[in-house]
C-alpha cells in the first residue's frame, strides 16, 4: 500500500469512527446486530468499517476473548485520566479499569466477591475445577449453565465459540449456489444445516462476528445461552464454559 492510499484509508477511518463510532458502540450494548446496526445508522457507512468498529468494542469490553480467560486477564489494570479543573488548572486522577461493570472506577473501596476475588489471583493461575456436563446428572443444559453464570456473574462467565470454520464455510457455500458451482457434501455446511435450529436473528448476530480464531470465546449472556442451548439440543455443539470467580471449568460433550 503506497503513501497516499494509507493516508486515504487512514482519513477515511477516523471520518467513520468520528461520525458513527459511539453510535455502533451504543447499539452493540443493547444487543443490535451488525445488519440492524448497518441499517440503522445515519452515516452511510460501509458494512466491514462498521463491523471493524463493532469487534474492536467487542474485545475491549471483553464480550469477546481470543484466549481461555485467565486470571491475568480480569486482573485490575491502572490508567490515568487528565482532567482540567474551573480556572484551567490540570491534574491527573488514578483510574482503575472494571471490567465486571465495562466502566473506568476511581479508587473508592469494592467489597464485591468478584473485586476481592480479583485481588486475590492477581499473581495466580486459575486451578479450574473441571467436571463434564451430564444431562442425567445435570438437568437441562441452559438451566444448568444459567445457574453457574448467575453464580459466578455473567460478566466472569465464558463460552467457547467454534465458529470460525462453520460461518467461513457457509459464506463459501453460498458464494458457489450463487456463481452455479457445486457445494461440497458433509462437512461444516451440514453442521450449518442443524443450524436451522436458530431464530433468524440468532444466525444473523453469529454471522456479524469475524471469528479471527478457530476458537473464540464469548461472554455467557442471555442471547448466547439462547444460542449454545438450541445448537446443543439439535447436535450442533461441542465445547467448554468458564465460571472465572468460581473457578470451574464445565466441558460439553457433544450430543
Amino acid at each position: 500500500m503506497d503513501e497516499t492510499n494509507y493516508f486515504q484509508n487512514a482519513l477515511s477511518g477516523f471520518v467513520t469512527e468520528a461520525a458513527c463510532g459511539g453510535a455502533v458502540r451504543h447499539l452493540t450494548d443493547i444487543g443490535y446486530t451488525l445488519d440492524q446496526i448497518v441499517d440503522r445508522l445515519d452515516y452511510p457507512a460501509p458494512r466491514a468499517k462498521v463491523q471493524r468498529i463493532m469487534m474492536t468494542y467487542l474485545y475491549e469490553s471483553r464480550v469477546l476473548l481470543l484466549e481461555e480467560p485467565s486470571a491475568e486477564l480480569f486482573a485490575p489494570k491502572e490508567q490515568f485520566v487528565q482532567e482540567q479543573g474551573g480556572y484551567g488548572r490540570r491534574s491527573f486522577r488514578k483510574t482503575i479499569i472494571d471490567y465486571k461493570g465495562q466502566n473506568n472506577m476511581t479508587n473508592a473501596a469494592d467489597l464485591t466477591v468478584a473485586s476481592q476475588w480479583e485481588k486475590a489471583v492477581q499473581t495466580q493461575d486459575i486451578l479450574w475445577k473441571e467436571s463434564a456436563y451430564n444431562p442425567k446428572r445435570d438437568g437441562k443444559l441452559t438451566e444448568l449453565l444459567h445457574r453457574k453464570c448467575e453464580k459466578s456473574g455473567e460478566a466472569y462467565s465464558y463460552i467457547s465459540c467454534p465458529f470460525r470454520g462453520l460461518i467461513n464455510d457457509q459464506f463459501s457455500q453460498n458464494g458457489k449456489r450463487e456463481q452455479g458451482g457445486q457445494c461440497e457434501p458433509g462437512g461444516a455446511s451440514a453442521v450449518w444445516e442443524k443450524m436451522s435450529c436458530l431464530n433468524s436473528r440468532q444466525r444473523e448476530y453469529l454471522q456479524g462476528i469475524r471469528w479471527e480464531r478457530h476458537v473464540v470465546y464469548h461472554r455467557l449472556n442471555r442471547r448466547m445461552l439462547e444460542i449454545i442451548g438450541k445448537l446443543y439440543e439439535a447436535g450442533a455443539y461441542s465445547g467448554a464454559c468458564f465460571f472465572v470467580t468460581e473457578q470451574e471449568k464445565l466441558t460439553i460433550p457433544a450430543r
